[in-house]
């Protein structure tokens, strides 16, 4: 017969796999971590053996071990931010910010933060029906980078999907689309302009 029990919890984590491990450094040695990368982020199983001689009850270890996951998860997480750079005709479509006050009037590439439980993909075309109402097939991840905030933004190549409605400006002053000579001549909202050299080789 086995002398040890087992206790295990188990959660999805929206944070960076790197972020996540370097949290695991602070747990107890008795305390054994899985990481699984999914899609949707990273599934972080916490397990702790107890002997027979242990004689705390089962649900206090489990709140403990769920507390420990919850720490790891406020620390490691981090608001993922996604970017279309939606290419037509060697153009790529670029939206002119129309608040906050300090960034109205500059362009970015359309998009929005990801929500719990969604992959990049899904809230890219999610953001891009809300602020353009047209739909985009998103292909490759062309750059990322850390604003200064700490979230993460990432940039995807897309294109409208077959069918589609011609973009118009939902929630931004205006839209249009750049050649690769005109996209170096706009004054760029927040970081977005770091993006210039890797969307100019796909036109």
């Amino acid at each position: 017969m086995s002398r040890v029990r087992t206790a295990r919890v188990a959660e999805l984590i929206p944070a960076p796999v790197d972020a996540v491990r370097a949290e695991l450094s602070r747990l107890p040695r008795r305390t054994s971590a899985a990481v699984a990368e999914l899609p949707v982020g990273i599934l972080l199983t916490l397990e702790e053996q107890r002997g027979w001689l242990d004689r705390r009850p089962r649900w206090y270890v489990l709140r403990r071990l769920q507390a420990r996951l919850g720490e790891i998860d406020r620390r490691a997480s981090r608001q993922v931010v996604v970017a279309a750079a939606i290419v037509r005709d060697h153009r790529v479509l670029l939206a002119q910010r129309d608040h906050p006050s300090e960034s109205a009037g500059r362009w970015e590439f359309p998009g929005g933060k990801v929500e719990r439980g969604e992959t990049p993909r899904a809230a890219l075309v999610r953001e891009i029906a809300e602020e353009l109402g047209t739909v985009v097939t998103v292909g490759d991840e062309l750059a990322r980078q850390e604003l200064p905030d700490g979230a993460i933004l990432q940039l995807f190549l897309a294109v409208l999907a077959p069918a589609s409605p011609e973009p118009t400006a939902r929630e931004h002053r205006a839209v249009e689309w750049a050649n690769r000579v005109e996209i170096y001549e706009r004054e760029w909202a927040g970081t977005n302009g770091e993006f210039v050299t890797e969307v100019t080789g796909r036109l």
